[in-house]
């Protein structure tokens, strides 16, 4: 859940405002008045944070150590009920990567050329905290979880159907599938090398299911490479 701020106005109206907007003026929405921003400081500590200095992802442990919310063990999802599940999310973030070889053509001692591949020492910091649900949207979650687990199962499916039908297809048309594997194979090593461009792995079902969760989306956005996977449901408490 984005972090929401507000500025009290003389007309006792909240005006909404954005962290950016810190030290600026904005009108009220219902007397048109001006009403001064305050300072980032000053804003986090009106929205309730009472670590305002801290990072989002160092905002979420030391609540987690504390006890504190978002992890006093109210639902994350419908924040109406008590936690009775807890599923821990470990959110692996890449803070250095070594080179060790940058990859290439090289000459071979022969006279020919060869292919290496880029060689890397990656350091990662892990951080686990839990999703914490009540039972009602735990078997919500879980069947989202399933239906996720069928989508990935069809697609490996049809996959392999068009394998059967391209090699059926090869049989009597060898000539004609000269041109179609050069096509394919093209396109099979773009989808190979688009694959390294994606730097944040997380499965999509999980993504609403965090949302909700302060400062987590905020961690997130700010972090440029990072793998977050789920672990095994147990009880909350």
């Amino acid at each position: 859940m984005p972090e929401k701020y507000f500025v009290e106005c003389d007309c006792g109206k909240r005006v909404r405002v954005e962290l950016y907007e810190a030290g600026t003026d904005k009108a009220c929405h219902s007397c048109h008045r001006t009403v001064p921003v305050p300072d980032t400081i000053t804003l986090q500590e009106l929205s309730g944070d009472k670590y305002p200095l801290l990072r989002p992802l160092e905002k979420i442990k030391r609540t987690l150590e504390l006890g504190e919310a978002p992890f006093d063990g109210l639902c994350h999802h419908c924040e109406e009920a008590d936690a009775a599940i807890q599923i821990p999310i470990i959110l692996s973030v890449v803070v250095e990567r070594q080179m060790k070889n940058d990859g290439g053509i090289r000459p071979t001692l022969n006279g020919g050329i060869k292919l290496v591949v880029a060689e890397a020492k990656v350091y990662s910091e892990e951080t686990v905290f839990p999703l914490l649900l009540c039972k009602p949207c735990h078997t919500e979650f879980e069947a989202v979880q399933a239906a996720a687990s069928r989508k990935r199962k069809l697609g490996l499916v049809a996959l392999l159907g068009l394998l059967v039908v391209f090699l059926v297809f090869a049989y009597f048309n060898a000539e004609v599938v000269a041109l179609f594997s050069g096509i394919l194979w093209l396109i099979g090593v773009i989808a190979w090398a688009s694959r390294f461009r994606d730097t944040k792995k997380i499965d999509s079902f999980i993504e609403p299911w965090l949302k909700d969760i302060r400062w987590v989306p905020e961690a997130l956005a700010l972090e440029d490479e990072y793998t977050l996977s789920i672990g095994d449901s147990d009880k909350f408490r």
